[in-house]
């Protein structure tokens, strides 16, 4: 029985992110020996380089071979060297933080304070935290240390394990869409489009709100449901045991905790306004996180040795995620040396050119949202996309922080729903709950917020959404 069992379940295992992503490299690679070689002409407006829409020409063929292939590989993690030390840097940063147990400790001491007669606010006070996560620092997998402490806050409120994993896994899902600056897609994005880092800040901020407030009404609708009826939940008559041993074990909220927690907070604060008033770029962000974490470490009791310690340790649990964005810019690589990067923008925009920039714009949002199914990594899929979707924007006179703009929900909101994707499964299992129960639940949702996503696609469009 175990044996059939493990067979059928073992029937398809989807590959390894760098074994799919080398799978593209290498396609790509035979598409310089199919797609006609072509380019367009590069001009210079206010200072960035843009293409010139009508200068497309077909050239000589220049096939990649076999070895430069292989070759992209180093190439690429060669050209994203900036990016990959950024993420190295903050992740490292972000790990000190997290590991001090202020987050946590800041989380049970707003529990206690707002009092479990008014739970419906506790939830959604815990949501609006992890919104921030995802939104600004952009700490997506963040989220998985805390599955424990929300899912058994939820069930000791009287929810089911459903609802512990939305008051933390959904919000911060959310944030990390809207990313108002987020530095793994927003900041990669723009830096890839050429923008003014974390420009068009306001109205991400617009887009965090709508998403977060129909993510809250429909989180605290469905606890209130079921609190009333706990047989309407999905997970029903579930062993809830493993979820609430060892869970609820009280952290006092120090002086120390709330030194660290506005450390944080103020590192945060001060790259987005370095961003937007000095304009910043990548190492005046990672300088700053830095200072940011030294101060914390400080705050926390840490010697100069535990410091370093932590930084060295995030860097290294974020270590797969910095070199997907190097290996992510091996396609691109090979796409230039054959270049038929030119002649699939070509062919792409000859598809959009005629339709509405919305229209365009949505298109654009489907096809991330396809994409994210084999590439689960924000920065890696900038890398891959944005490199095509850019020129076609230029191209059919859409504004690039619209295209940022759909490529930001495409990879962010099917998160929620994709089995790739690492944050999801981590909570799935922790939790025991199927993916297909989990699926039921969360459809609805997805089509709520995906169809918000296209009016908030719809109106950037209206209001012709900027800079440039």
């Amino acid at each position: 029985m175990v044996d059939s069992k493990a067979k059928k379940e073992g029937k398809f295992k989807f590959p390894h992110a760098f074994v799919l992503l080398f799978a593209i490299i290498v396609f790509v690679g035979i598409l310089t020996y199919i797609v006609p070689a072509g380019e367009y002409n590069r001009i210079e407006v206010n200072g960035r380089k843009v293409v010139d829409p009508t200068s497309f020409h077909y050239i000589d063929n220049t096939p990649v071979g076999i070895f430069d292939v292989f070759m992209a590989i180093p190439k690429g993690i060669q050209s994203g060297s900036f990016l990959i030390i950024m993420i190295l840097i903050i992740g490292g940063a972000i790990k000190l933080f997290d590991g001090t147990g202020a987050i946590r400790a800041a989380i049970l001491k707003l529990t206690d304070t707002i009092g479990e007669e008014k739970d419906s606010w506790v939830l959604a006070s815990i949501m609006v935290f992890f919104a921030f996560l995802g939104g600004f620092p952009g700490m997506l997998e963040a989220a998985i240390p805390f599955a424990p402490l929300c899912i058994g806050i939820a069930l000791t409120l009287g929810y089911d394990a459903l609802v512990g994993i939305c008051i933390s896994l959904v919000p911060i899902a959310i944030g990390w869409t809207a990313g108002p600056s987020n530095p793994w897609t927003v900041g990669i994005g723009q830096s890839v489009a050429e923008l003014p880092m974390f420009s068009g800040f306001g109205y991400r901020l617009v887009v965090l709100g709508v998403l977060l407030t129909a993510s809250i009404a429909f989180v605290l609708r469905y606890a209130k449901k079921i609190k009333s009826d706990p047989t309407k939940s999905i997970v029903y008559g579930m062993d809830t045991k493993h979820l609430i041993e060892n869970n609820h074990e009280k952290v006092e909220f120090t002086s120390r905790h709330k030194l660290i927690l506005l450390t944080f907070i103020g590192t945060i604060i001060f790259i987005v306004v370095g961003a937007l008033k000095w304009k910043w770029g990548i190492p005046q962000m990672c300088a700053t996180y830095i200072i940011g974490a030294i101060i914390g470490g400080k705050f926390a009791g840490y010697n100069s040795d535990k410091i370093a310690d932590e930084l060295l340790e995030g860097g290294k649990a974020i270590f797969i995620g910095a070199m997907a964005v190097g290996v992510a810019r091996g396609i691109n690589v090979v796409m230039t040396d054959g270049h038929i990067a030119d002649t699939i923008v070509y062919g792409i925009s000859s598809l959009l050119k005629g339709m509405p920039p919305a229209i365009t714009a949505v298109g654009m949002f489907a096809v991330q949202t396809l994409i994210n199914f084999f590439i689960p990594s924000g920065s890696g899929q900038a890398m891959v996309t944005l490199p095509i979707l850019i020129p076609v924007a230029d191209i059919i006179h859409l504004n690039r922080q619209i295209a940022i703009l759909a490529f930001q929900f495409g990879d962010g909101l099917s998160n929620l729903c994709y089995p790739t994707v690492g944050g999801l499964v981590a909570f799935l299992i922790y939790s025991k709950i199927s993916f297909n129960k989990w699926f039921k639940f969360i459809f609805p949702f997805m089509i709520m917020v995906w169809a918000l996503a296209i009016l908030l696609l719809i109106g950037a469009a209206l209001i012709n959404f900027g800079p440039f």
